[in-house]
């Protein structure tokens, strides 16, 4: 008799246990789609759920052109922009093209070439490189020493673009003068040097002091 209620008894809870919907036994499928969605997510939320951009370059105006970098590591082997003082970088404005290095059509021909201040063993180079077909032609504009200045190296020169059609006076004709395409301006404190394009090569101006 205890057996039968007991077996009763077990039957009468089973059918009291709550049933499962169809829904929810039902297996998900995972597509490609909703695979891209997670590691989407995971690669773009921060553990707080925020989502995050690219990280930007700390000096974006440090930031070479592929072409460019690709040169330099061919020709100049060891190459590195040099140290400038706080006072230098701040000569030029953020809008503005400088003070490390420059691109523009230098030479008239519809091609982006470039200038650039380099450091190179004990001192401070400035190249321009004109773009011919495929490659770059390279001229010498500045060599100066470096200074040390608090507790380093630095170049105490900067870059910045002289624009096309600007006017400009030549302290060592005592002329005024517009150029007729962009040009490099290689300043320093009291002084600037522009190097214009003519013919074949740059020609040297002192445009300031």
């Amino acid at each position: 008799m205890t057996r039968v209620l007991s077996v009763s008894l077990c039957l009468a809870l089973l059918s009291c246990s709550p049933k499962k919907d169809p829904e929810d036994l039902a297996v998900v499928p995972v597509t490609a789609d909703s695979l891209e969605e997670v590691v989407d997510s995971v690669a773009n939320v921060r553990e707080d759920g925020t989502a995050t951009a690219s990280t930007p370059p700390l000096d974006v105006k440090q930031q070479l052109p592929a072409e460019l970098e690709v040169h330099l590591d061919r020709t100049h082997g060891l190459w590195q922009l040099p140290v400038l003082t706080d006072q230098d970088i701040q000569r030029v404005p953020p809008e503005e093209q400088g003070p490390y290095y420059l691109e523009a059509d230098f030479n008239g021909d519809r091609q982006k070439d470039y200038a650039i201040q380099l450091l190179e063993r004990d001192s401070a180079f400035v190249y321009a490189f004109i773009k011919e077909k495929d490659d770059f032609k390279e001229y010498l504009l500045e060599r100066h020493q470096l200074f040390d200045i608090a507790g380093k190296q630095r170049s105490i020169r900067y870059l910045t673009l002289a624009k096309k059609n600007g006017k400009y006076y030549d302290y060592t004709t005592r002329k005024s003068m517009t150029i007729p395409q962009d040009g490099i301006s290689v300043g320093a404190e009291n002084y600037t040097a522009t190097y214009v394009w003519e013919k074949s090569g740059f020609r040297k101006f002192e445009t300031g002091d």
